[in-house]
């Protein structure tokens, strides 16, 4: 406090209320050069007062007790004051002889007062205390810039359970010098992120199918461990050297335990005042931008390296999805990380979560003081808040189900105490917050209650309170009402377009595609000939058999036929010249007989007719039985031969026959030709069940919807269904449950049941595999049971499964 003279620059302000009512306060400067002066008009005298100072002498009416002046000290100025300070403030105050009457009634100042009774000090001679404090102007601890403040490792005020492991500042020291050159890779991090996006959206089935394999045997416990030993690892030295190039001392590398368990690395740095506020935006920026760089870096690596096996693929996978996950999370401005640290240095705002936190309280108190009455920060506060609830339920659910997995009931249990602790805390937390919104709330409006634009502006706004404390509650017994209300629940899910009739087109032979007919999307009546193979040996071999059977059917015609007239007639001439060859042989022999008994000729000769008259008799019995064969005709066995002969032919005719006719493709029914540019296949070669042309029939279609297992009791056969295609967004098409599967099917995001319903499409409007969302018409429900059908779906089913 000094003497000085009051500016024509200077704005009269409200007066403290325990000081004399003579004096005038006017406020002067503004930001960091703003302070107050008071005047004595009688005493024709001027005296200075910092901001905390004349803060400290506003908020004194309403406070009893020495705790709660320094706590509202504390949340204005973000840190705390001592005892001492305040106390050389009011000796200050009372040696200048400021204190009015009323000063006595307040409970700190009457015990400062005997106090200094006590001590035998007078009211006119200040102490050597109070004229220290004059001239130095009572100094307090300034706060530390954004980005450096309620920053875990870097503000020193914060007390986090944790434990400082050992100091790498020489290590950073010596390696500096080498890791400044690869600073400048940063430059190519954009088109390096661009190309692991590309290959992410191209390559995503084939990433999915990896992450899956490789995370399948993982719990959440190892894949945190992962990341912290990597990932949070490499940022934490990241931030070291980052830190050290802007002249900051590195103090020391620890472990620090989030919500009270969850270890990560925290880097402790210290000499942060002096960075500027560019620096302090890098010190927060370049984590982000190396998550970045690790994501695209291990994408680029896995790409490259997965076809050569090994374990450098699998772990650039698994770093690529840790640096993401990451990176997801720091950057989000919700939480306390790295990018709302940054948009808190960018806004240059310590302390936006605080004044966040305090308009969302406003808006839901009703207050109406304007420094907290923002939408934006109520917004920021509120989706905040949101989140965090959203990330501890999520971290409950994976925690809850590897702790029942591996430790059962007891696991469940467990689970349960640590959601006890997370709901502990978080209701410490708002707890605090609403006793500093109070404070807050208190000092504000005692400032501003003798200022008449004030106090009109308070009046204007006494009803507000009262008028918005009335709607709320109107809307919240219309939202009661609305929880009883009818509701149509209709179970849906997505679904897939089928035709209702389709078939693939081939054959069982293989060979030449020899013509083509219709070149694909035609409409075709069933039976017409699409296309046929070259034909030609099959052809050959229906010729060749047709001429055997009709010469074996000949040879079976002439068999039948027997005996005829003229082969019998024919028998008995040969029997007849057979005979009359034998009487002319017997006479001869006759003859030489008597020739030889004479001597006239000899025995050979003799010899010879004997011979051939034995054979003329021969030739006479065979002549006779072929006589009587021929009067007895054909026999059924020779009969029986030929047809089995000829018999055996017309299956080989008939094969052949088949070929030809398998060789040429027709159209199984009513249908469209869904394949197109079927003449281009002229010529080339089809491979025996390789189908040549795809055909549907889709006047009616079928659509499979796939409904969660859970809401298959609310589907039931014949329930009418409506289905809105992506294609036709605002249309619906109408259509019946026509069967339901007896499976459950496991999907990536969850059991479903496929139900099938059939559609009209005579339009021809709907295509076979479009998609879509389908609704079930089912049950009317309240409101309140469709909105809590999870909640007793778990209860009823989770819950009773712990029970014994």
């Amino acid at each position: 406090m000094e003497k000085t003279t009051v500016s024509n620059e200077a704005q009269k302000v409200a007066l403290p209320a325990f000081l004399k009512k003579r004096l005038h306060a006017f406020r002067i400067g503004q930001g960091a050069e703003q302070s107050y002066l008071i005047k004595d008009p009688q005493e024709d005298q001027v005296h200075q007062l910092e901001t905390w100072q004349f803060f400290l002498l506003e908020v004194l009416p309403g406070c009893e007790d020495m705790p709660k002046l320094k706590g509202v000290f504390e949340d204005r100025f973000g840190h705390a004051i001592t005892d001492e300070q305040i106390e050389e403030l009011f000796t200050l105050i009372a040696d200048k002889s400021l204190f009015g009457i009323t000063a006595l009634s307040n409970p700190i100042l009457k015990a400062f007062q005997k106090k200094r009774a006590a001590e035998g000090k007078g009211r006119a001679a200040p102490g050597a205390k109070a004229e220290a404090a004059v001239e130095e102007k009572a100094t307090v601890k300034e706060p530390l810039p954004p980005g450096i403040e309620d920053v875990i490792g870097l503000d020193t005020s914060i007390k986090q359970a944790g434990l400082k492991l050992f100091n790498p500042k020489r290590l950073i020291k010596l390696t500096s010098p080498i890791v400044k050159p690869i600073s400048y890779l940063m430059y190519a991090i954009p088109l390096m992120l661009i190309a692991a996006l590309f290959l992410l959206g191209r390559y995503f089935t084939v990433m999915e199918e990896d992450i899956t394999l490789l995370l399948s045997g993982v719990s959440i416990i190892e894949h945190a461990l992962f990341s912290m030993l990597t990932v949070n690892l490499s940022v934490t030295f990241l931030i070291m050297y980052v830190a050290h190039s802007f002249r900051a001392s590195v103090n020391g590398l620890g472990i620090v335990f989030y919500l009270g368990f969850f270890p990560r690395f925290c880097p402790f740095i210290g000499n942060l005042d002096q960075l500027s506020r560019r620096e302090r935006m890098w010190l927060h920026a370049a984590p982000l931008i190396f998550r970045l760089g690790l994501f695209s870096t291990a994408i680029l690596m896995w790409f490259n390296t997965r076809d050569m096996g090994g374990v450098i693929a699998p772990f650039s996978l698994v770093v690529a999805v840790a640096s993401a996950l990451s990176f997801l999370i720091t950057v989000n401005p919700l939480v306390k990380s790295s990018g709302y640290h940054l948009v808190a240095t960018i806004l240059d705002e310590p302390q936006l979560r605080k004044k966040a936190y305090g308009a969302l309280m406003n808006k839901l108190k009703g207050d109406t003081y304007k420094e907290a009455n923002g939408r934006l920060l109520a917004a920021y506060a509120l989706a905040s808040t949101v989140f965090m609830i959203v990330l501890f339920g999520l971290i409950l659910l994976l925690l809850g189900k590897f702790l029942k997995i591996h430790l059962g009931g007891a696991g469940v249990i467990l689970t349960f105490f640590v959601a006890a602790i997370f709901a502990y805390r978080m209701f410490v937390s708002f707890a605090r917050i609403n006793q500093s919104y109070d404070r807050a709330s208190q000092f504000k409006k005692w400032r501003d209650r003798t200022l008449v634009s004030k106090e009109t502006e308070s009046q204007g706004s006494e009803a507000a309170p009262k008028k918005g404390s009335y709607v709320r509650r109107a809307l919240l017994i219309m939202l009661l009402g609305c929880l009883f209300l009818p509701y149509a629940y209709e179970p849906g899910g997505s679904f897939v377009l089928l035709p209702n009739q389709q078939q693939e087109i081939t054959s069982d032979l293989s060979g030449l595609v020899d013509w083509v007919k219709y070149d694909g999307g035609e409409e075709l009546k069933k039976g017409e000939a699409i296309a046929a193979l070259w034909q030609g040996d099959y052809s050959a071999k229906v010729k060749v058999y047709e001429a055997l059977m009709k010469e074996q059917q000949a040879v079976i015609d002439e068999l039948k036929s027997r005996p005829r007239k003229e082969d019998v007639l024919l028998a008995e001439r040969a029997l007849e010249t057979e005979e009359t060859r034998t009487q002319f042989s017997l006479s001869k022999l006759s003859r030489l007989e008597k020739l030889y008994k004479s001597r006239t000729v000899s025995y050979e000769e003799l010899d010879d007719a004997r011979r051939e008259y034995r054979i003329d008799l021969a030739q006479v019995a065979e002549s006779k039985a072929d006589l009587e064969v021929t009067k007895l005709g054909a026999t059924p066995d020779q009969i029986a031969a030929a047809q089995a002969k000829l018999e055996g032919y017309e299956e080989e005719y008939k094969y052949y026959n088949e070929k030809v006719k398998l060789s040429t493709l027709h159209m199984p029914f009513d249908g469209r030709l869904v394949s197109m540019h079927l003449r281009q296949k002229v010529g080339s070669y089809l491979a025996p069940g390789e189908p040549f042309a795809i055909a549907e029939n889709t006047s009616k279609v079928l659509a499979e919807i796939e409904i969660p297992e859970a809401d298959i009791p609310y589907v039931k056969k014949g329930a009418s269904v409506r289905v809105r295609p992506q294609a036709y967004h605002s249309a619906d098409f109408i259509g019946t449950v026509l069967s339901i599967d007896s499976n459950v099917t496991e999907e990536r995001y969850g059991r479903v049941v496929k139900v099938i319903t059939i559609l009209e499409n005579s339009d021809q409007r709907l295509k076979t595999g479009m998609t879509g969302y389908a609704k079930i018409e089912s049950e009317t429900l309240p409101v309140w049971e469709v909105l809590s059908m999870a909640i007793i779906r778990f209860v009823e089913v989770e819950v009773w499964s712990w029970l014994p």
